[in-house]
């Protein structure tokens, strides 16, 4: 479906066909409006200039939540749009979004006490029409003590447990990829646009490079739509050379854990003592994610990462939270930061934690329609809202029939029937594979159906990539058959976990990996070298922060 000859195969069919719909950016947005279009019945072609979900859509905390901090800025119709789409996701991708328990303590001299937390709390059930996986629920300090006893029982008062859920955000991004393509969408990562294609002053496609072959090709659309992210302001640009910047980028940053060192059962807000903000503690499997930091960022996008000051600032937190765990440097198995492209606010002295959620839609002058702001939860609902947009502008110029949204309700790739585990298990049981290995497995959803196919049809690929990675090498191969898997780094950062969990980051195994992905791709000897040095150097940024 995604493998490297059938990439060509799609610049050929971009190269030679006028699409209804361009869409510029694969990140989770993105996705969802090339699947919402192609749903539609419109000829879609989406483009990224590097992997899908390489920018903000893989650097996220991992959590599709109803924003409950938003309830403090009164921002109610965020936090009920999040949470309805939030259930949304649980119903339609539950093999990649699953249900996260949260405890929300409640400490001595917290601005906001109990009673407070309790009616947010509710508010909250309330917003989420009380249809989340389980209402909230209100706990003295023993029972929060019995199961998290890593807080601190000596200024802790109560506090809450409620529901949000947790998600592989880069597979979910691809699983909207894989979804669109499926509906007939032209799918192309690795292919920047240089250039908007203007007819009569109109925005009709875009100037694209290659960045595999360096070939630099049109792809023609009666419709552009911008859903690039921090990137958004630059493509404007290209359509329009006055147009007015509209982003305000922040930078959020994250660190990994092993979880023996915190010991969370339950996923929980850390308050930051430098500045009262709020981030999260995420279990995370074997690890603990915690973040993240929020800060204005004018620097590369494409090499951001996490500074020393941004780590710093989130062991305080985590310590001051969890006083017996004593976090440091080398309990960190990585680290990752990401850029949201938030609204730039009219008040220029608003925090950066202020900046609205929200998301807007802008129509150049050129007819190009870029979405901006938002969050990873309500991607869908923002697509819809896009695509309704552009469905009425060609209505307007070509005297098209609009279509309606039908993706409320549909699953997205890899999901299956209820007893999709219990199956996979059975089918990796006869393999003998081990139970991390199929944890992971199972984020592919039905495309772990065909990875097992792949080792019970030759009897090899059932290999660890190396000793206690729980990935196989028929996931390896897979990826780059069905996945479209272009370099080293897709498959070790964003395809599986590796990059994040292990405590070499991949580098242990990585040139098996590339030699696993050469002989599908094509690779030399010199090429294999290159991609593991390119690589390296992704690890040597992640790693910074020690220097």
């Amino acid at each position: 479906m995604f493998s490297s000859q059938q990439r060509k195969d799609l610049i050929e069919e971009a190269r030679g066909k006028v699409f209804d719909v361009l869409v510029i950016g694969g990140g989770i947005t993105g996705a969802c409006a090339a699947r919402d279009a192609a749903r539609r019945g419109l000829s879609t072609a989406i483009v990224d200039k590097n992997d899908w979900a390489f920018g903000t859509s893989s650097r996220s905390s991992k959590l599709v939540h109803g924003g409950l901090r938003y309830l403090e800025l009164f921002d109610f119709k965020l936090v009920f749009e999040a949470c309805r789409e939030r259930r949304r996701l649980l119903l339609n991708a539950p093999h990649v979004v699953w249900p996260q328990s949260f405890i929300f303590p409640v400490y001595k001299g917290d601005k906001a006490p109990l009673p407070i937390i309790a009616m947010g709390l509710w508010m909250y059930d309330f917003l989420a029409l009380f249809r989340n996986v389980q209402n909230h629920q209100l706990h003295g300090p023993r029972r929060i003590l019995e199961v998290e006893p890593e807080l601190d029982s000596e200024r802790l008062k109560g506090g809450g447990q409620f529901y949000d859920c947790a998600t592989d955000d880069a597979r979910l991004t691809l699983a909207h990829v894989q979804s669109a393509r499926l509906e007939g969408a032209c799918c192309l990562n690795y292919a920047r646009v240089v250039d908007i294609l203007l007819d009569g002053g109109m925005a009709c496609g875009a100037r694209v490079r290659d960045e595999v072959s360096g070939d630099e090709f049109d792809i023609e659309a009666r419709m552009v739509l911008n859903c690039t992210g921090p990137w958004t302001d630059s493509i404007c640009c290209m359509g329009d050379p006055e147009a007015i910047p509209k982003l305000r980028p922040t930078k959020g940053s994250h660190i990994i854990v092993p979880w023996e060192r915190v010991k969370a059962t339950n996923a929980m807000p850390i308050i930051s003592p430098a500045d009262k903000r709020m981030m999260f503690l995420v279990p995370w499997g074997d690890y603990a994610l915690v973040g993240t930091t929020d800060t204005d960022y004018t620097d590369d996008y494409d090499t951001i990462h996490a500074s020393r000051e941004d780590v710093d600032y989130i062991l305080e937190a985590a310590n001051k939270a969890l006083p017996k765990a004593n976090l440091a440097y080398d309990d960190i198995i990585s680290t990752y930061a990401g850029l949201r492209p938030l609204i730039s606010a009219e008040v220029k002295d608003v925090k950066e934690s202020q900046v609205s959620r929200e998301h807007s839609i802008y129509e150049g002058h050129s007819g190009l329609i870029s979405i901006a702001g938002g969050k990873l939860t309500t991607a869908r609902s923002m697509a819809e809202e896009l695509v309704d947009l552009a469905v009425r502008r060609m209505g307007e110029r070509f005297g098209t029939r609009p279509a309606k949204c039908t993706t409320s309700k549909a699953p997205v790739f890899g999901k299956d029937g209820t007893d999709f585990s219990r199956r996979l298990e059975r089918l990796a049981g006869d393999l003998r594979l081990d139970g991390d290995v199929i944890s992971k497995l199972q984020l592919l959803g039905t495309g772990a159906v065909r990875v097992l196919g792949m080792v019970a049809e030759d009897g090899s690929g059932e290999k660890r990539l190396g000793d206690g990675i729980p990935y196989i090498e028929a996931e390896v191969v897979y990826s780059a058959r069905e996945e479209m898997v272009v370099t080293l780094t897709d498959f070790m950062v964003r395809r599986s976990l590796i990059y994040y969990e292990d405590r070499e980051q991949g580098l242990g195994c990585a040139e098996k990996t590339a030699e696993l992905l050469g002989r599908e791709l094509g690779w030399n000897k010199k090429e294999r070298k290159r991609q593991v040095e390119e690589y390296r150097k992704v690890v040597e940024l992640s790693r910074t922060f020690k220097e």
